[in-house]
């Protein structure tokens, strides 16, 4: 009887139940890395790094248990895989590119993937756990990077940033015109409802994210840049 609930509920309900969740243990960490010493932070990094490490082993072996292991969609390849690496590099060993292209990509692009997910059934289906649990482990891992390491993204961090989005579209689009995939949704927009719908047919919405990209990290850029002026 409760598992027929669990799957007759609305499949917008355990997003935003997952969101709120993730929302509240970002704040608990922001929280924790104020009052605990370095010692104790530094542990919430390495069990933050764990979390998305565990989260590419569970996915990698229970793609190869069902036998669903392709080059065509099971490639480290996606925009989400590179903040991830960004994100575990960033956690265990402190790097400003890498911190800022976790914060960068990950605030711009994990949290839009997050709030309108890819997925097409809800909670507790394997499809649904795996997302949330590597968008969710990124979101939180950044919050880490600035509230536990002190990251403050620098005059041209969103230039940087930038550059390295269109390095990877570069080099990911090459290999998805050259063999046919889509990783990245470089040649073709999601099967289900996202944002690229409202930023016209291919190849115009590489250039409409392109924008959004620049007005987004603008705009993550911007709070730091008006505490430096402040401060100065």
């Amino acid at each position: 009887m409760r598992r027929r609930f669990l799957r007759g509920r609305p499949m917008f309900a355990d997003r935003l139940a997952t969101l709120a969740l993730i929302v509240l243990f970002g704040y608990l960490i922001a929280r924790a890395c104020r009052r605990w010493p370095d010692r104790e932070r530094r542990w919430v990094g390495r069990a933050l790094a764990f979390t998305l490490v565990a989260y590419a082993t569970v996915t990698y072996i229970k793609m190869g248990l069902a036998g669903e292991l392709s080059v065509t969609y099971a490639l480290p390849l996606e925009l989400c895989h590179w903040v991830m690496i960004a994100c575990v590099v960033a956690l265990l060993r402190p790097s400003r590119y890498a911190s800022e292209v976790a914060y960068y990509w990950g605030l711009a692009g994990t949290s839009q993937a997050a709030i309108t997910p890819d997925i097409s059934r809800g909670f507790p289906s394997w499809e649904f756990v795996l997302f949330f649990w590597s968008h969710g482990g990124v979101l939180l891992a950044v919050v880490f990077i600035i509230a536990g390491q002190g990251f403050r993204p620098g005059p041209g961090s969103m230039w940087r940033a930038f550059a390295w989005l269109n390095a990877y579209a570069l080099a990911v689009g090459t290999i998805d015109h050259i063999f046919g995939w889509n990783y990245g949704y470089l040649c073709a927009k999601p099967y289900h409802p996202s944002l690229l719908d409202y930023m016209g047919p291919w190849p115009w919405y590489l250039l409409s994210l392109e924008a959004v990209a620049i007005v987004s990290f603008s705009l993550l850029y911007l709070p730091w840049r008006l505490r430096r002026r402040n401060r100065s």
